[in-house]
């Protein structure tokens, strides 16, 4: 749009540029070295015409490099508009996390119908630990425990985790090969 905006003043300005007489534009010195003092009327006349004849093709060419840049410009916008419009957010998890989000904060219940839960890879190793922990999993989410627990199994490498709603505003993080299960709250979610 500003590029439109710059394309019209530009063409509004070489238009009014073709608008001044040339002979007016000159300073008294100009017009005696040029020897147009020298010129009768009809003669000065047909100078101003044939300069405004070329001034007029100037304007031409401006015009048209300026309709080309507005047209240019136009179907940047555009394509950036369809390719804003059609494409999708990048979701690295389902997109019941966020609403899962906002109901926790307005303290609402979230159902557990069985069917929501996001299934991703612990990044890293899970080893034995008592206490509170964090979880990272493969796509950055990081999760961190509401309750101390602990864990006294087998070290597992990179370990398939779910995370699943709860009621009012819980989640749960599961490591069925380990039997964990415990509650977490959301640190950082991609």
């Amino acid at each position: 749009m500003k590029k439109l905006v710059l394309g019209l003043g530009m063409l509004v300005l070489a238009t009014s540029l073709v608008a001044q007489e040339f002979t007016a534009t000159l300073t008294p010195e100009e017009r005696r070295e040029a020897g147009l003092d020298k010129l009768s009327p009809g003669e000065l006349a047909r100078l101003q015409a044939l300069v405004e004849r070329y001034k007029a093709g100037e304007v031409a060419v401006v015009k048209q490099e300026a309709e080309q840049k507005i047209a240019a410009a136009e179907v940047r916008a555009q394509a950036a508009e369809t390719k804003a419009a059609t494409a999708a957010p990048e979701q690295k998890g389902p997109g019941w996390f966020r609403a899962l989000l906002t109901l926790q904060a307005a303290g609402k219940q979230a159902a557990d119908d069985g069917d929501v839960e996001l299934q991703v890879r612990l990044a890293g190793t899970l080893r034995s630990f008592d206490g509170r922990r964090s979880f990272t999993l493969e796509d950055g989410q990081v999760w961190r425990m509401i309750e101390r627990d602990s864990y006294a199994g087998p070290t597992l490498q990179n370990p398939a985790v779910t995370i699943r709603p709860g009621v009012f505003g819980v989640f749960w993080l599961k490591v069925p090969e380990a039997g964990l299960r415990v509650k977490v709250e959301p640190v950082k979610l991609q």
